[in-house]
Protein backbone atom coordinates (compact mmCIF):
# COMPACT_ATOMS: atom_id res chain seq x y z
CA UNK A 1 0.00 0.00 0.00
CA UNK A 2 1.39 3.10 -1.20
CA UNK A 3 -0.32 5.47 2.05
CA UNK A 4 2.62 4.92 4.66
CA UNK A 5 1.07 7.22 7.47
CA UNK A 6 -2.46 6.89 9.04
CA UNK A 7 -2.73 10.74 8.54
CA UNK A 8 -2.23 10.15 5.08
CA UNK A 9 -4.52 7.76 4.79
CA UNK A 10 -7.48 9.67 6.53
CA UNK A 11 -6.36 12.63 4.55
CA UNK A 12 -6.84 10.43 0.61
CA UNK A 13 -10.52 9.53 2.13
CA UNK A 14 -11.94 12.52 2.91
CA UNK A 15 -10.72 14.04 -0.53
CA UNK A 16 -11.85 10.77 -2.05
CA UNK A 17 -15.31 10.95 -0.38
CA UNK A 18 -15.23 7.06 -0.66
CA UNK A 19 -15.19 4.73 2.23
CA UNK A 20 -12.12 3.68 4.12
CA UNK A 21 -12.27 -0.26 3.02
CA UNK A 22 -12.26 1.20 -0.28
CA UNK A 23 -9.38 3.81 -0.26
CA UNK A 24 -6.93 0.84 0.96
CA UNK A 25 -8.19 -1.35 -1.20
CA UNK A 26 -7.27 0.98 -4.32
CA UNK A 27 -4.16 1.73 -2.72
CA UNK A 28 -3.74 -2.10 -2.82
CA UNK A 29 -4.56 -2.04 -6.41
CA UNK A 30 -2.37 0.76 -7.24
CA UNK A 31 1.03 -0.61 -5.84
CA UNK A 32 0.02 -4.39 -7.09
CA UNK A 33 -0.64 -6.18 -10.34
CA UNK A 34 -3.91 -8.02 -9.39
CA UNK A 35 -7.67 -6.81 -10.07
CA UNK A 36 -10.19 -5.38 -8.23
CA UNK A 37 -12.29 -9.03 -8.39
CA UNK A 38 -9.25 -11.23 -7.32
CA UNK A 39 -8.36 -8.48 -4.23
CA UNK A 40 -11.97 -9.69 -3.05
CA UNK A 41 -11.83 -13.27 -3.76
CA UNK A 42 -8.25 -13.42 -1.75
CA UNK A 43 -9.52 -11.10 1.24
CA UNK A 44 -12.31 -13.85 1.44
CA UNK A 45 -9.70 -16.46 1.52
CA UNK A 46 -8.17 -15.53 4.15
CA UNK A 47 -11.43 -14.92 6.16
CA UNK A 48 -12.71 -18.27 5.43
CA UNK A 49 -9.05 -19.87 6.11
CA UNK A 50 -9.47 -18.03 9.93
CA UNK A 51 -12.85 -19.54 10.02
CA UNK A 52 -11.51 -22.92 9.55
CA UNK A 53 -8.50 -21.88 11.88
CA UNK A 54 -11.70 -21.39 14.54
CA UNK A 55 -13.01 -24.73 14.07
CA UNK A 56 -10.15 -27.16 13.67
CA UNK A 57 -9.88 -26.75 17.79
CA UNK A 58 -9.66 -29.88 19.38
CA UNK A 59 -9.43 -29.70 23.28
CA UNK A 60 -7.68 -32.65 23.96
CA UNK A 61 -4.49 -31.68 21.34
CA UNK A 62 -1.75 -30.67 22.66
CA UNK A 63 1.30 -28.79 20.70
CA UNK A 64 4.56 -30.94 20.22
CA UNK A 65 6.50 -29.60 23.57
CA UNK A 66 3.18 -29.92 25.51
CA UNK A 67 3.20 -26.51 26.81
CA UNK A 68 0.03 -25.50 24.72
CA UNK A 69 -3.21 -26.89 24.43
CA UNK A 70 -6.66 -27.41 26.35
CA UNK A 71 -7.11 -24.04 27.79
CA UNK A 72 -9.37 -22.77 25.71
CA UNK A 73 -11.84 -25.28 27.02
CA UNK A 74 -11.13 -23.98 30.17
CA UNK A 75 -12.26 -20.65 29.64
CA UNK A 76 -14.93 -22.11 27.51
CA UNK A 77 -16.41 -24.13 30.42
CA UNK A 78 -16.08 -21.46 33.00
CA UNK A 79 -17.90 -19.38 30.39
CA UNK A 80 -20.97 -21.50 30.42
CA UNK A 81 -20.62 -21.89 34.05
CA UNK A 82 -21.20 -18.10 34.33
CA UNK A 83 -17.57 -17.64 36.38
CA UNK A 84 -16.52 -15.09 34.61
CA UNK A 85 -16.52 -11.75 34.86
CA UNK A 86 -17.33 -9.56 31.55
CA UNK A 87 -19.92 -9.49 29.41
CA UNK A 88 -20.90 -12.55 26.28
CA UNK A 89 -18.64 -10.95 23.62
CA UNK A 90 -15.91 -10.39 26.05
CA UNK A 91 -15.34 -13.45 27.07
CA UNK A 92 -16.00 -14.97 23.52
CA UNK A 93 -12.93 -13.17 22.14
CA UNK A 94 -10.92 -15.01 24.93
CA UNK A 95 -11.97 -18.16 24.29
CA UNK A 96 -11.80 -17.47 20.97
CA UNK A 97 -8.06 -16.39 20.89
CA UNK A 98 -7.22 -19.15 22.57
CA UNK A 99 -8.41 -21.50 20.57
CA UNK A 100 -6.92 -20.08 17.62
CA UNK A 101 -3.46 -19.64 19.26
CA UNK A 102 -3.40 -23.34 20.51
CA UNK A 103 -3.74 -24.35 16.96
CA UNK A 104 -1.29 -22.78 15.29
CA UNK A 105 0.61 -24.12 18.34
CA UNK A 106 -0.57 -27.43 17.27
CA UNK A 107 0.74 -26.80 13.48
CA UNK A 108 -2.30 -26.24 12.33
CA UNK A 109 -3.67 -23.71 9.43
CA UNK A 110 -3.89 -20.43 10.66
CA UNK A 111 -3.81 -16.83 9.22
CA UNK A 112 -0.43 -14.51 10.23
CA UNK A 113 -2.51 -11.43 10.98
CA UNK A 114 0.17 -9.57 11.17
CA UNK A 115 2.34 -12.74 12.30
CA UNK A 116 1.48 -16.60 13.18
CA UNK A 117 2.13 -15.07 16.71
CA UNK A 118 -0.70 -13.03 17.21
CA UNK A 119 -3.03 -15.12 14.72
CA UNK A 120 -5.54 -15.09 17.48
CA UNK A 121 -6.57 -11.32 17.85
CA UNK A 122 -8.10 -10.47 14.90
CA UNK A 123 -10.01 -13.68 14.38
CA UNK A 124 -10.76 -13.59 17.91
CA UNK A 125 -13.02 -10.25 17.81
CA UNK A 126 -14.52 -11.10 14.29
CA UNK A 127 -15.86 -14.92 14.72
CA UNK A 128 -18.37 -13.75 17.79
CA UNK A 129 -19.60 -10.87 15.87
CA UNK A 130 -20.11 -13.18 12.67
CA UNK A 131 -22.22 -15.68 14.83
CA UNK A 132 -23.71 -12.61 16.37
CA UNK A 133 -25.07 -12.08 12.89
CA UNK A 134 -22.54 -9.66 11.19
CA UNK A 135 -22.75 -9.55 7.39
CA UNK A 136 -19.84 -11.36 5.96
CA UNK A 137 -19.56 -8.58 3.08
CA UNK A 138 -19.10 -5.90 6.32
CA UNK A 139 -16.74 -8.32 8.07
CA UNK A 140 -14.80 -8.30 4.60
CA UNK A 141 -14.61 -4.48 4.58
CA UNK A 142 -13.64 -4.36 8.21
CA UNK A 143 -10.67 -6.67 7.31
CA UNK A 144 -9.25 -4.56 4.61
CA UNK A 145 -9.19 -1.79 7.41
CA UNK A 146 -7.13 -3.66 9.85
CA UNK A 147 -4.82 -4.67 6.47
CA UNK A 148 -4.24 -1.02 6.01
CA UNK A 149 -3.38 0.04 9.73
CA UNK A 150 -1.29 -2.99 9.64
CA UNK A 151 0.71 -1.84 7.14
CA UNK A 152 1.26 1.56 8.37
CA UNK A 153 2.17 -0.15 11.84
CA UNK A 154 4.36 -2.13 9.25
CA UNK A 155 6.13 0.36 7.55
CA UNK A 156 6.73 2.39 10.56
CA UNK A 157 7.73 0.79 13.33
CA UNK A 158 7.37 -3.25 13.05
CA UNK A 159 5.47 -6.38 13.47
CA UNK A 160 7.75 -8.38 14.36
CA UNK A 161 7.84 -10.05 17.70
CA UNK A 162 12.07 -11.27 16.98
CA UNK A 163 12.59 -6.97 16.94
CA UNK A 164 10.38 -5.56 18.76
CA UNK A 165 8.25 -8.11 21.44
CA UNK A 166 5.26 -8.77 22.18
CA UNK A 167 4.03 -5.07 21.82
CA UNK A 168 5.15 -5.48 17.64
CA UNK A 169 2.67 -8.68 17.49
CA UNK A 170 -0.05 -8.71 19.64
CA UNK A 171 -0.03 -4.82 19.58
CA UNK A 172 -0.43 -4.35 16.28
CA UNK A 173 -2.82 -7.33 16.01
CA UNK A 174 -4.56 -5.07 18.94
CA UNK A 175 -4.70 -1.93 16.99
CA UNK A 176 -5.89 -4.01 13.78
CA UNK A 177 -8.65 -5.37 15.77
CA UNK A 178 -9.56 -2.27 17.43
CA UNK A 179 -9.89 -0.57 14.19
CA UNK A 180 -11.83 -3.54 12.36
CA UNK A 181 -14.27 -3.18 15.36
CA UNK A 182 -14.93 0.41 14.94
CA UNK A 183 -15.44 0.32 11.20
CA UNK A 184 -17.89 -2.55 11.50
CA UNK A 185 -20.17 -0.37 14.48
CA UNK A 186 -20.08 2.36 12.18
CA UNK A 187 -17.07 4.17 12.94
CA UNK A 188 -15.75 7.29 11.49
CA UNK A 189 -12.56 6.58 9.70
CA UNK A 190 -11.03 9.10 12.65
CA UNK A 191 -12.88 7.07 14.95
CA UNK A 192 -10.83 3.87 13.43
CA UNK A 193 -7.93 6.05 13.57
CA UNK A 194 -8.19 6.70 17.22
CA UNK A 195 -8.73 3.05 18.54
CA UNK A 196 -6.42 2.00 16.54
CA UNK A 197 -3.87 4.35 18.54
CA UNK A 198 -5.40 3.65 22.11
CA UNK A 199 -4.95 -0.27 21.44
CA UNK A 200 -1.47 -0.01 20.31
CA UNK A 201 -0.61 2.32 23.36
CA UNK A 202 -1.79 0.07 25.86
CA UNK A 203 0.69 -2.36 24.86
CA UNK A 204 3.59 -0.64 24.35
CA UNK A 205 6.56 -2.11 26.58
CA UNK A 206 4.83 -5.57 26.47
CA UNK A 207 8.06 -7.75 25.55
CA UNK A 208 8.17 -11.79 25.44
CA UNK A 209 10.11 -14.09 27.99
CA UNK A 210 10.09 -17.17 26.42
CA UNK A 211 10.08 -20.33 28.16
CA UNK A 212 13.14 -22.81 27.72
CA UNK A 213 13.50 -20.75 24.46
CA UNK A 214 9.98 -21.48 23.46
CA UNK A 215 7.63 -18.40 22.79
CA UNK A 216 4.29 -20.64 22.32
CA UNK A 217 3.65 -20.29 25.89
CA UNK A 218 4.11 -17.06 26.26
CA UNK A 219 1.60 -15.73 23.24
CA UNK A 220 -1.33 -17.39 24.18
CA UNK A 221 -1.06 -14.97 28.22
CA UNK A 222 0.38 -12.22 25.69
CA UNK A 223 -3.76 -12.35 23.62
CA UNK A 224 -5.11 -12.14 27.46
CA UNK A 225 -2.65 -9.21 28.51
CA UNK A 226 -4.20 -7.05 25.91
CA UNK A 227 -7.78 -8.09 27.81
CA UNK A 228 -6.81 -7.99 31.28
CA UNK A 229 -3.58 -4.76 31.28
CA UNK A 230 -6.03 -2.66 31.73
CA UNK A 231 -10.20 -2.20 32.19
CA UNK A 232 -10.28 -0.79 28.65
CA UNK A 233 -9.23 -3.55 25.88
CA UNK A 234 -9.73 -3.34 22.25
CA UNK A 235 -13.36 -3.71 22.15
CA UNK A 236 -13.77 -1.02 25.02
CA UNK A 237 -11.37 1.14 23.00
CA UNK A 238 -14.00 1.31 20.29
CA UNK A 239 -16.89 1.94 22.32
CA UNK A 240 -15.18 4.63 24.22
CA UNK A 241 -14.24 6.16 20.42
CA UNK A 242 -18.37 5.58 19.14
CA UNK A 243 -19.53 7.30 22.28
CA UNK A 244 -17.34 10.60 21.54
CA UNK A 245 -16.20 10.31 24.98
CA UNK A 246 -12.62 10.44 23.62
CA UNK A 247 -11.87 12.87 20.11
CA UNK A 248 -8.85 13.59 20.01
CA UNK A 249 -6.92 10.66 22.31
CA UNK A 250 -3.39 9.69 21.22
CA UNK A 251 -3.73 11.15 17.22
CA UNK A 252 -0.24 11.94 17.46
CA UNK A 253 0.50 8.51 18.01
CA UNK A 254 -0.10 7.28 14.41
CA UNK A 255 0.27 10.45 12.63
Amino acid sequence: MAIDSIAALLSRTEESGLPLWEVILQEDLAEGQSSREDSLKQMARLWEAMKESGNAYRPEERSRSGLSGGDSAKVQAAMEGGTLYGGCFFQEVIAQALRISECNACMKRIVAAPTAGSCGVLPAVLLPLLRQGESEEEILHALYVAAGFGEVIATRASISGAEGGCQAEIGSASAMAAAALTQLRGGTPAMCAHACAMALSNLMGLVCDPVAGLVEYVRPGAKLVILNRDPTPYDSRADLVLRGDLVEELAHCVE
